[in-house]
């Protein structure tokens, strides 16, 4: 893949990622549209690299006058040699961009390897008991209440009530099974590999906290009231506000893991307790963000100048060969110029700096001899005797077909050939032989063909037999008599 065409793409990320950001931050952040903005912000990576590659509309054609063609300066293919022009010696920007944006995926992919490794080493020998749908792991204080994939992982040092215990393990279980951790990962690589978007490093806690706003709804509504309804069950929104000031998280945290006490408490609370309907249409404005934004690039790749399309083509009709020849023995010469004054110093080229010479003075040598395209070739005919013209037009079918004296019909004419056909010697074959012919205007037969042969002798034998037919009544066309060309079949058959 071209370095250049893939920096490019690269970097058309950065707009189409920080509108959907933006679009989250700006309107769906305080919404109670919880799943919505969790598939948005998955999607948002994947949206953002396929967007430069869709093919952009020539907008300047919808804009130009009804029934006025337009033409894209520069889509014109002039006929002249293709010419590759080699970089002059010395430092290569694009193969330094490319190693940096890959070391940079490299450091990146490193350190989320670094981070798994080091939750898998810290809870790799904890106490662990199976339950139906999860496995529940005791930290003994060493990590606070977390998550990670189907391992919820209690703190058994925390001092939680019944009641509070329930209630951080329905929110642990809404993370679980809703599979928030396997959507973290997928973030973390989008992000090694746009490590160099800012707005790929901004997904990732906007996603976060979705995902403990999707836990807190999960675990508002499973929570069980106490037995004693004299002593109703505190409402979940002052259960989190209070265990957050308590410090339930413990002393240590992993990026990877769903923990309780993640931070914005001020803001799960607010949208729990938010009961604003979802506003749908803050959910449709994606799409006009995205499809202005589409638009929008495409206006861009667009904005050469739009000519008539008869102006441009006689424009370039207009322009001499030399014109065009002395511009690119110029600037091939430009380019050749670094290479012959390290020759005439007396340094020797690199491999790669010779085959870059050699190339050019290839081009070069092309240049010079170009010359303007021989004339076409005259239209050769199986009937050098007579002209090529609207006269001498040979038909298939005519309203009044050519045919025999006397005999009408395509099955006389295949009975005379039959008549006339004479068996070449030799071991006897049996087979068909199709042949073409042609009745002139003035009734003779030419222009004789074998179309499908059997062999030479028999295909011979064939040709021999049509040259001996008699003169036809020519066929005619608007009361004009024309030349036909007919195919037919010839049997040959082994007397029994």
């Amino acid at each position: 893949m071209d370095t250049s065409f893939l920096m490019g793409w690269l970097a058309g990320t950065l707009v189409p990622l920080g509108a959907v950001w933006l679009l989250f931050r700006l309107v769906l952040r305080r919404e109670r549209c919880f799943g919505y903005n969790r598939a948005l912000l998955l999607l948002a990576p994947v949206v953002a690299l396929a967007l430069p590659l869709l093919p952009r509309p020539n907008v300047a054609s919808w804009l130009a006058p009804t029934g006025a063609p337009v033409l894209v300066a520069g889509a014109v293919a002039l006929p002249m040699p293709r010419v590759v022009l080699a970089s002059a010696p010395g430092w290569q920007p694009d193969t330094w961009l490319i190693s940096l944006y890959l070391l940079g995926v490299l450091v990146s992919l490193s350190c989320l390897a670094y981070r798994y490794g080091r939750l898998r080493r810290a809870t790799r020998h904890l106490p662990r008991e199976r339950r139906p749908g999860y496995v529940l792991a005791y930290t003994g204080g060493r990590l606070p209440t977390s998550s990670f994939g189907r391992t919820i992982f209690w703190d058994d040092t925390a001092e939680l009530t019944a009641t509070e215990a329930t209630s951080v393990l329905a929110h642990e279980l809404g993370h679980v099974r809703q599979g928030h951790s396997h959507e973290l990962l997928w973030l973390e690589v989008w992000r090694a590999l746009l490590w160099f978007n800012p707005f790929a490093h901004l997904l990732l806690p906007a996603l976060r906290l979705t995902h403990e706003l999707l836990a807190d709804w999960e675990a508002m509504r499973q929570v069980a009231s106490p037995a004693d309804a004299l002593a109703p069950a505190p409402p979940y929104p002052s259960l989190l506000a209070r265990l957050a000031v308590r410090r339930v998280a413990g002393p240590g945290y992993s990026s990877l893991v769903q923990s309780f006490a993640f931070s914005f408490t001020l803001t799960r609370i607010a949208m729990l307790q938010n009961q604003i309907p979802v506003r749908r249409w803050k959910q449709w404005l994606a799409l006009p963000v995205l499809g202005g934004m589409f638009l929008a690039t495409a206006c861009q790749s667009n904005n050469e100048p739009v000519v008539p399309q008869q102006a441009a083509t006689e424009k370039i009709a207009e322009m001499p060969l030399e014109t065009l020849q002395s511009s690119m023995t110029r600037i091939l010469e430009a380019k050749l110029a670094p290479y012959e004054q390290q020759r005439r110093a007396g340094q020797p080229l690199s491999a790669g700096q010779q085959r870059s010479y050699d190339y050019l003075k290839q081009q070069l040598k092309a240049t010079q001899e170009m010359a303007p395209p021989p004339p076409p070739p005259p239209v050769l005919t199986t009937r050098p005797d007579v002209a090529i013209g609207e006269a001498d037009r040979v038909y298939t079918y005519v309203e009044q077909m050519p045919h025999l004296p006397g005999k009408p019909g395509m099955g006389a004419i295949v009975e005379q050939i039959q008549h006339n056909l004479m068996y070449p010697a030799g071991p006897p074959q049996e087979g068909k032989v199709f042949a073409s012919f042609t009745v002139n205007a003035g009734g003779s037969v030419g222009d004789t063909k074998i179309v499908k042969g059997l062999s030479p002798a028999y295909d011979e034998a064939v040709v021999s037999a049509i040259q001996r037919l008699p003169r036809f009544e020519p066929g005619q066309q608007s009361g004009q008599p024309v030349a036909v060309s007919f195919t037919v079949p010839v049997t040959f058959k082994v007397a029994p």
